[in-house]
């Protein structure tokens, strides 16, 4: 049962920063298991907040929703497509934050994004090999389901009339190990179903999905060390 817990805190002249993430892996007796993920953060402004001062740090406020490569303002993860607003480049996210896998990058205030406290827990579980409906093909495809749920300050205002917790569902599909995350969200809020309707024409399967590249995996790991360059 494999579990990681680790505390950041980033600061520049503006603000801080903290943020709390614990992984926890429930390993099933049959195979395969349960990832469970917890997020805390917070954003703090040093000195007085000002309408500039929050735009001028909208990159590096929280995010419940799927942050794309200009958020990933570290340079942590690899994107094929930083800054694609169009194509299934820019359908690439990172896992932060919030965690979920659902996109809504055209807005001008993402949904779940704040400059104050954010909660969020994440669930992906492996299907059994048999319940798998992939397995019909000649290529072994391993099939999760995922559910993210989240809270943000926002919509705990006196006057706030969104959901108070958002959340999504759907199915994840790991290839190589993991190193390339494929999402379909099946399930979501109406916020999330009024963007897709609002900013997606035709059919709309395809451009809801969500992937994410993850290059600390067993296999780029093996790879890293017998290659050379």
């Amino acid at each position: 049962y494999p579990y990681e817990l680790q505390l950041q805190v980033e600061q520049s002249e503006d603000f801080i920063r903290p943020a709390l993430a614990a992984n926890f892996f429930f390993n099933y007796p049959k195979g395969g298991g349960l990832q469970a993920r917890f997020f805390a953060g917070k954003f703090i402004y040093i000195g007085e907040k000002t309408f500039a001062k929050q735009f001028a740090t909208s990159r590096y406020h929280l995010n419940m929703t799927g942050a794309n490569g200009y958020e990933d303002y570290t340079y942590s993860d690899l994107f094929i497509g930083r800054n694609r607003f169009e194509g299934f480049a820019s359908q690439q996210i990172m896992i932060r934050d919030g965690g979920f896998k659902v996109r809504t990058d055209l807005l001008a205030e993402k949904v779940g994004r704040t400059d104050d406290w954010l909660m969020a827990v994440n669930f992906s579980s492996s299907v059994p090999q048999k319940m798998n409906p992939l397995s019909v093909l000649p290529v072994k495809i391993p099939l999760h389901v995922y559910l993210d749920i989240g809270t943000h300050a926002a919509v705990w205002e006196r006057n706030a009339t969104d959901d108070r917790f958002l959340f999504n569902a759907g199915f994840h599909l790991p290839f190589f190990d993991g190193m390339f995350n494929l999402c379909i969200p099946v399930l979501y809020n109406s916020v999330y179903g009024d963007y897709f309707k609002s900013t997606i024409t035709g059919s709309r399967f395809l451009k809801t999905m969500s992937f994410s590249i993850n290059l600390d995996t067993d296999i780029f790991k093996r790879f890293n060390r017998e290659a050379e360059f």
